[in-house]
């Protein structure tokens, strides 16, 4: 522990030296912008820079205009077009509707669609969900080929077996009370599901670095 300690030391030490220097050549860091390109959405996923190139996954677009009905298109439909297409445009900074797809009414002002697009979040969403189905299905068919009272599982089930049975006893049961079982499927099902979400959030490279947990809509269907 000592050692690890140590060597975290070490680490931040060496970026609080080299961080100053990148400012001194003129390289200010963005903190702002770093920050909420990581917690906000958007219509495209942004992997990487490399060099001059930008390395993106552009997303569906999939809008209903109440004047011209129902439009789906990629989101880089929008850069090859100078920001614009099929009369749809990106809400610049200061606006209501900041960073949401809109388009114009007839008096010039800016209005919002019907909007159900594959934005980033919902990618990430996606994703997380599929990651979490595999890793309880593949438990739950560990125990369906081994019969009650076999020997006990080893390795990543086991790991999951010890994890899942933690989450039931130390917080669900005591929590809950005797009729926790009646309960406990969809609590450990929102627990794994919260918890998927904000590790893969802080994984800073695709698939993950994705904030789904902090999204109001996530965290409002949760609560409901």
């Amino acid at each position: 522990m000592k050692r690890l300690r140590d060597i975290l030391t070490v680490v931040l030490l060496a970026l609080g030296m080299l961080l100053p220097a990148t400012v001194r050549a003129g390289n200010t860091v963005d903190v702002k912008e770093i920050v909420f390109g990581h917690i906000g959405d958007s219509y495209e996923w942004h992997i990487t820079t490399w060099g001059e190139t930008h390395v993106t996954i552009p997303l569906p677009v999939i809008v209903h205009s109440p004047a011209t009905g129902w439009h789906a298109f990629l989101s880089s439909r929008l850069e090859e077009n100078g920001g614009s297409y099929e009369g749809f445009s990106i809400a610049p900074a200061g606006s209501k509707y900041e960073g949401k797809l809109v388009e114009h009414d007839a008096a010039g002002n800016e209005t919002r669609p019907l909007d159900i697009s594959i934005t980033k979040v919902t990618l990430a969403l996606l994703i997380n969900s599929a990651l979490l189905l595999v890793i309880i299905l593949s438990v739950a068919h560990w125990y369906r080929k081994h019969p009650q009272g076999s020997a006990a599982p080893g390795g990543f089930i086991g790991f999951m077996e010890m994890f899942i049975m933690m989450v039931n006893d130390d917080i669900i049961k005591s929590c809950v009370g005797p009729k926790y079982r009646k309960f406990a499927p969809y609590l450990l099902t929102a627990f794994f599901f919260i918890f998927i979400n904000s590790i893969m959030g802080l994984i800073p490279f695709f698939p993950g670095g994705v904030n789904v947990t902090g999204n109001i809509a996530v965290t409002m269907v949760l609560a409901i």
